[in-house]
This record gives structure tokens, sequence and C-alpha cells, in this order.
């Protein structure tokens, strides 16, 4: 009879052979779950459509942190978008809109607060004028 061990011996070598397909396996799955996120031109496109509405809104001018941040994230967006970073073009995205959309009601605030204070120095003015010709 042979008495050849079928057993093998475990090396350090052999060890760490065992986990290259795990290994690659993981690292395929990482690169597939990337390559799967889609780029967000939808979204990239409502937050230039964002900032450009408050920049018609006047918020350059009345709001213009706000501005300079939501100019500032689509900025790195677009950035994301040419390295092909999708996932974290969306979320800069997104909030260059909320930035955009925050300057613009600033915008429209500060518009129709100026408007209001008009009207009524308007009425004052007028107040007076029926007063004196009341007399």
């Amino acid at each position: 009879m042979n008495n050849v061990s079928t057993h093998r011996t475990h090396t350090p070598q052999g060890r760490a052979m065992s986990w290259l397909p795990l290994i690659a396996l993981l690292a395929a799955s990482l690169q597939i779950g990337c390559a799967s996120f889609p780029a967000p031109t939808e979204q990239m496109a409502v937050s230039t459509a964002a900032i450009a509405s408050a920049e018609r809104a006047g918020a350059v001018a009345l709001a213009p942190t706000e501005m300079a941040m939501a100019r500032d994230k689509l900025a790195r967006a677009n950035a994301s978008m040419v390295e092909e970073k999708y996932e974290r073009a969306l979320m800069l995205a997104e909030a260059a809109q909320v930035d955009a959309r925050l300057a613009e009601v600033k915008a429209r605030n500060a518009t129709a607060a100026k408007a209001a204070l008009t009207v009524r120095e308007d009425n004052r003015v007028l107040r007076q004028e029926i007063e004196r010709g009341a007399k």
C-alpha cells in the first residue's frame, strides 16, 4: 500500500493565494457598482436652470452668498461628472439646486419688501395730499 499523505500543507503563501479570487470578485463588484450609478444629467440640468432662475430674480445682488455657494457646488458637480464620480455629482448638483432656490426666494422676498415699502410711501404721500386738499 502506498502511504502517501494527501494532507496539504498550509503555507502563508498558500493561504494568500486562496484569498485572491475573493479579492478579485470584490474589486470587480465595486467597479460594477460604481459604473452602474447613472450619470445625473437630468439633475445637472435642473440645477443649472435653478441657478439661472435665481439670477433672473436678482439673487446675484440680493443673495450673493447663496449664489456663490450654488455656483461653487455646481462647478464641483461638473468636475465630478468629468471624473465619472456620478454619485458625488448628484449630491453636489442637488445641493446646488437647494442653494439656488434659497437665493431666489431671498431675492424675491427682498424685491417684495422693497415694493411694499414703495407702496407704503406712495400711500403716505397720497394721504398728505388728500389732507391738504381737505383743509
